[in-house]
């Protein structure tokens, strides 16, 4: 009878029950059977699950203790790894990198800036738009807002709706090109975010649907807009959190 199990498996049972047969439920004909050791992983994935089990036991340890450990638990894979790193310096780097992304839960990502569209004010759009002349202000605000394809690739059906109202339409928008979003015409939705009396602030939600790929892909955005009643358009926050100043 023949019975395979991986060696990291025997290792870390050893490491942490030290008894392989009641860890591992191995029946009593162990003793007069042959094991044969298959690998079932890659063997640095396995050293470095053992460079964990033995960080749990021993946080006090040396990298060379680690490493020392490593050839009396799993031989065989310790004995590839050593083929593959004869330099004992490089190894006793590798173990230090294992030991300390055990110790270092990983870090979240920071949302992604990027867009395949996203508004501008006036004045960021001539600084992308040499050819556009914004109106002078002093203002770190915008009465106009301007949707930009940002990718390399054109967009096509973009539509846009501000407070459920649709209010920019482009059938297709090359790259770096401009579609004006057309709030102040809207008279209804003019007069309800101007009601408000001077600075005052109010979130107004921004849907934009569009398709990449010649059509055969649909995207999407959603975020609020932020509007002073006073100075105009101030800052446009996106669903994920990511945000930035409208000018």
């Amino acid at each position: 009878m023949v019975y395979y199990v991986s060696e990291v498996s025997l290792a870390l049972s050893r490491a942490s029950a030290g008894f392989i047969g009641r860890a591992l439920a191995i029946p009593p004909i162990w003793a007069t059977t042959h094991v044969a050791v298959r690998l079932l992983m890659r063997p640095k994935q396995e050293l470095e699950q053992l460079v964990h089990q033995v960080e749990r036991q021993h946080p006090d340890w040396s990298s060379r203790a680690v490493e020392h450990e490593l050839e009396a638990l799993a031989p065989v894979v310790y004995g590839h790894w050593k083929d593959e790193t004869p330099n004992l310096e490089a190894r006793l780097r590798q173990v230090q990198r294992w030991r300390k992304g055990f110790r270092s839960p990983p870090r979240p990502r920071a949302p992604s800036l990027y867009r395949h569209i996203w508004p501008v004010g006036e004045r960021q759009r001539q600084e992308l738009d040499p050819t556009y002349m914004a109106r002078p202000t002093r203002l770190r605000a915008s009465h106009r807002i301007f949707l930009r394809n940002c990718s390399s690739d054109p967009v096509q059906e973009l539509r846009a709706r501000l407070a459920g109202r649709e209010v920019a339409y482009e059938p297709s928008l090359l790259p770096g090109r401009f579609v004006e979003v057309d709030w102040s015409r809207h008279e209804e939705l003019r007069k309800w975010l101007l009601e408000s009396g001077d600075h005052a602030t109010r979130p107004c939600k921004l849907s934009v649907e569009f398709a990449t790929d010649r059509g055969t892909r649909s995207g999407r955005f959603d975020g609020e807009l932020e509007l002073d009643s006073t100075d105009g358009w101030r800052a446009f926050v996106a669903s994920d959190g990511s945000r930035k100043e409208i000018e």
